[in-house]
Parts: C-alpha cells; structure tokens; sequence
C-alpha cells in the first residue's frame, strides 16, 4: 500500500540494528499484502516462506493486515484466531494460543477502501490477567510514486488524494479511540497506520500509549519497502502499564512490509 511519501523521517536512531534478545510475550504484527495473492514478488513460494517464518518465530499473538481466507490453513498450528472478512475473502486477522474470552470488530468510519481498513480486537488469558489485543489497518494515499510527473492535473490529483485520506484516517482514528477508551483491560495496539510518527494520528495515539520501537528500538526501523527514505508506518503500541523488553524488525522479503515484533512483559 502507498502512502503519504513526503513526510520526514526520524534520523535520532541512526545506527546498526543492536543485537536483539527475543525474551518475553511476543507480539508481532505483518502486513502480508494478501500472502503475495496476486504475484507482486515474482516467485510462487512466498505463502509457504510465510508459513515457514511464523512457525519458525510462533510469537503469542500474531496480527495480519491485509490478510486473505485462501491461506487459512498456513496457520493451522494456532489453536484460536479471530478473522474478519470485510469484502472479497480479504480483512485483518489475529492468531493465538492463549485462551480468547471476547473478540469483536471496530468498523471503521470514513475512507474508500473498507474492505481491508477496519479494526478487529480479542481479549485473551495471560498470567490470570486480561489483556486486550488490537488489529487495525488505516487508509492508504495511494499515491504511486513511480508515476508522478509534474503537469497540473497530476498535482492537482495527488493534492486530492491527500486531503481524502487525511480526512478518512482521522475518522478512523476516532472510531479506534472511542472503542479503546471504553476498554477495562490493559491495550495492545498493533497498526499499520499507514503515516508516520509526524502525523496527527501517530501523535493523538501516543497521548494514551506507549510506541515499543521508541522504547526498545534500534537503527531507522524502516517497516516498509520504499525507494528514496526508510518508512516506518508499521507499529505496536502499549498501555503504559505494561513493560517494554524489545522490538525486533525482520529483514524478511515476503511483502512490502516488514514482519515487526513486541517483546512485552504482562
């Protein structure tokens, strides 16, 4: 998915990826652009290369964006899971092995694409506690770079986009904020947010939560596959209470983002 390519990216954790201890309840978030559905890598392994790396890292909770119902049975080693389609066999989806006790939807308002952009969210067992996970996917601009030029009509295009999105991620955002707020249990929020640390909905998150890579990340921590600055739109967020041990970037090719993880202590 493309997005507001132009904003600036932070510079203050310039540097080699740290040596990363993989220690405490993991949990990871991947936008698996529809499991390589349509082919956009040109090599027919990548669901089987998917399937291979989650069991290889079997995180506690793993969220999918953009996920699709072909490739259920990729997964079939989690015991619970909480799908929700919202058109054409495509939405977001949570896997687990702890006990889910509730799960449920945040349709979201606003926007064009509302068969992938909505929020889903479980609440699950760990250590006699209740915890509540979220899934959620914002707005794309859809503005492909590779074929912008500088006549009017482009510009002028582009600027439209912008606006629509902006407006469809802030209402979004609303939707996601109001449900949050009336959760009794201590968030986890994993998003492709589809926008930056400085945007508006990056800044109205952290007021309430905790951003993992800020606490515990390294280097650019760049999640997504753009050609002229590393991005990073991909993110776990955490109530406050909660404690921070690590967060981990794959340098994994299986998408046009990057499979991220939380390492959390409950």
């Amino acid at each position: 998915m493309l997005f507001l390519f132009y904003n600036s990216v932070s510079l203050y954790k310039i540097g080699a990826e740290a040596e990363i201890k993989k220690e405490g309840f993991e949990v990871m978030s991947f936008n698996s652009r529809l499991f390589n559905h349509y082919n956009w890598i040109d090599r027919d392994s990548v669901p089987y290369q998917i399937k291979k790396f989650f069991i290889s890292e079997m995180p506690e909770v793993l969220s999918i964006q953009e996920y699709h119902g072909d490739y259920e049975q990729l997964l079939s080693s989690y015991r619970n899971k909480h799908i929700y389609f919202s058109g054409d066999n495509v939405g977001l989806s949570i896997y687990t092995n702890n006990y889910i006790v509730n799960r449920g939807v945040v349709e979201f308002d606003g926007g064009i694409n509302n068969a992938i952009n909505n929020a889903i969210f479980i609440d699950i067992i760990e250590k006699k506690d209740t915890i509540r996970v979220y899934n959620a996917h914002f707005e794309s601009f859809k503005v492909d770079v590779n074929s912008l030029n500088t006549d009017l009509t482009t510009i002028k295009n582009v600027i439209d986009k912008i606006k629509y999105s902006y407006i469809a991620q802030k209402k979004q955002l609303d939707s996601l904020l109001n449900h949050v707020s009336r959760s009794p249990y201590k968030s986890i929020l994993t998003v492709d947010l589809n926008n930056t640390e400085h945007s508006y909905i990056y800044k109205k998150i952290i007021e309430k939560f905790d951003d993992v890579f800020k606490l515990k990340g390294n280097g650019f921590g760049s999640t997504y596959e753009f050609k002229f600055l590393p991005i990073r739109i991909d993110y776990v967020f955490i109530s406050p209470s909660i404690y921070a041990k690590s967060f981990y970037i794959f340098d994994e090719n299986l998408s046009d983002h990057k499979p991220i993880s939380a390492f959390l202590d409950i």
